[in-house]
């Protein structure tokens, strides 16, 4: 089983619409972690997050919703073991991924070629590949969220180099590595795990009380 959704943030920019997605979301940290946040966008980029990521979790039947982290800093639900989750978000798009296996999600905005980052973050073969390609932003944003959704989803994350694995569109992937990709109101998502799955469903930020 997995699932992936996604949403589009930007009705919390509406002062009474963030106040009710406050009240909604079930982690007192998540509302700790918004307020952090200096500029209300990015506040309601990471409501959102915590909504749809509610949202995503209730419809995969989760019925503890306390979260702990792996020494990696990997949210899980304690009390549903079996229910694995990644959420990411940039721009005004969030994005939730649910399994009952280990899932890693990523999504961006389009981002312009960088050679610097790169020649840091990429195999030789990757970026051979990148300079093949016609469109470089979009072949440097479609590996970026490749790789990261990989990492996302061995918990791994920054303790991994970007460099010690090849993700190349088209070509062998790692044992237990099945990425799908897609477009999203401009923007670029990557879904990584061990099964296949088809779609990406689209959600409301705000579904409902039942959260």
């Amino acid at each position: 089983m997995i699932k992936a959704w996604y949403c589009n943030v930007s009705e919390l920019y509406d002062p009474e619409a963030f106040e009710r997605g406050m009240k909604m979301l079930p982690w007192e940290e998540r509302r700790e972690k918004v307020l952090k946040y200096r500029f209300m966008k990015d506040r309601c980029l990471c409501l959102g997050a915590g909504l749809l990521a509610a949202y995503a979790l209730r419809d995969a039947g989760a019925s503890d919703m306390r979260i702990a982290r792996t020494e990696h800093d990997k949210p899980y639900l304690i009390g549903c073991p079996d229910i694995h989750f990644n959420i990411s978000h940039s721009g005004r798009i969030a994005v939730c991924a649910v399994s009952d296996q280990p899932v890693g999600a990523d999504v961006e905005e389009l981002r312009a070629y960088d050679k610097g980052v790169a020649e840091l973050a990429f195999t030789a073969q990757e970026n051979d590949w990148i300079l093949a390609c016609e469109d470089k932003d979009t072949a440097f944003t479609r590996l970026w969220t490749r790789k990261e959704s990989y990492l996302k989803m061995t918990g791994e994350g920054i303790a991994y180099s970007l460099k010690d694995i090849s993700l190349i569109p088209g070509e062998a992937q790692p044992e237990g590595c099945l990425i799908r990709e897609y477009s999203a109101e401009g923007y670029l998502i990557s879904i990584c795990s061990a099964y296949e799955f088809a779609g990406l469903h689209e959600a409301a930020c705000l579904p409902g009380s039942e959260l």
